[in-house]
């Protein structure tokens, strides 16, 4: 089912949600809506099922106006953080429920629930646990005893709100993973609200960041982290290091140095924002060229697969991340209180802050 939203406003009292929001989402896609807390993540995915009202803009369903309809006329379904398991249901009888409710004329014969549940449990790898409860099962199992439930009604959309945020990292991982092979079978329109950017950048074929109410970007994982439509993006997905300097002729003076700039920056001469992830930053033991900035270790960390230091730069002191490989690392004298060099590679200049 194609979803599109036109110009959708939603006020809560004095604060605004969503501020005039136009959003299309392609049949069988899959769709996180990215942003931190309070961003209208949530407020928009509710709109879309139904259980909020937009106050004004439109909600087309495969083309056709659905801003009235019912959550049930929608045919959505829906999943939540915190799963709304019936406790005195078993997994069977909780993935069953949707299906037990309709009504008379449309409830489907005892031999088809049995066959469609089952299905599902099968689908969300629980079989054999089909007579436990709730209690009797890990976080995870939860999950996708919600979601089995939610595929129970044979939805046309699936609404995901913070699915995996009450699990461990370990367990969410592996969700995620199984949830992008589950979409890839089903191929079912499915959009996922989360503010975990590595959540949305392995599993979604298209992420939608927002910020105080507006979209600030729409694209794929690929667009939005190597293209980043402004600050608040670069900023919000993945680490970065912030280098306060100055644009002149296209270069940005940081202190005494100045660095070319690889991608154009939007302002005259003017105060300015270089960004640069950790692991964009070479890190040497000499000077390499005029554009290297000297710098102090403070710290290093080489547990896991990447070596991060905690530099200070030489004129300021401001402080820095960088990560390196361990290959790299075992090349310099990665020692706290060393000088050191560093050349800041693709710089993404900004003339404006990024606030959350």
């Amino acid at each position: 089912m194609k979803i599109q939203l036109r110009h959708v406003t939603k006020q809560f009292g004095s604060f605004t949600a969503l501020r005039d929001i136009d959003l299309e989402i392609a049949s069988g896609e899959l769709v996180a809506l990215l942003g931190p807390s309070g961003c209208g993540k949530t407020t928009l995915l509710r709109i879309i099922s139904g259980l909020e009202v937009a106050d004004s803009g439109q909600l087309l369903l495969d083309d056709k106006d659905a801003t009235q309809r019912s959550v049930r006329e929608r045919q959505v379904g829906l999943v939540f953080q915190h799963y709304a398991l019936f406790r005195h249901m078993n997994v069977f009888e909780n993935v069953a429920f949707g299906l037990r409710v309709r009504p008379r004329k449309t409830r489907p014969t005892e031999d088809y629930i049995q066959s469609k549940v089952n299905e599902l449990i099968k689908l969300v790898q629980l079989e054999g646990l089909a007579n436990r409860f709730p209690h009797q099962l890990s976080g995870g199992q939860r999950q996708r005893v919600a979601l089995a439930r939610a595929l129970a009604v044979e939805p046309r959309v699936l609404l995901l709100d913070e699915p995996f945020g009450a699990l461990d990292a370990k367990v969410r991982k592996e969700l995620r993973r199984w949830l992008r092979e589950l979409h890839d079978e089903l191929h079912i329109t499915t959009i996922f609200v989360t503010h975990d950017q590595e959540e949305a950048l392995e599993v979604a074929d298209r992420i939608v960041v927002m910020n105080h109410g507006r979209i600030e970007q729409a694209g794929t994982p690929d667009e939005v982290y190597d293209a980043p439509a402004n600050a608040f993006v670069y900023g919000f997905l993945g680490n970065v290091n912030l280098f306060r300097g100055r644009l002149h002729d296209g270069q940005v003076q940081l202190g005494n140095f100045t660095v070319d700039l690889p991608h154009p920056a939007d302002g005259p001469d003017s105060p300015a924002i270089a960004y640069v992830r950790p692991h964009e930053i070479r890190v040497f033991d000499k000077p390499n060229s005029d554009a290297c900035l000297p710098a102090i270790i403070r710290h290093v960390n080489s547990a896991g697969p990447l070596v991060r230091l905690e530099l200070a730069r030489v004129d300021d002191q401001s402080q820095f991340a960088v990560e390196l490989t361990h290959e790299q690392g075992r090349q310099l004298n990665l020692q706290p209180d060393t000088r050191v060099y560093v050349e800041l590679q693709n710089l993404r200049v900004f003339t404006e802050d990024y606030s959350i």
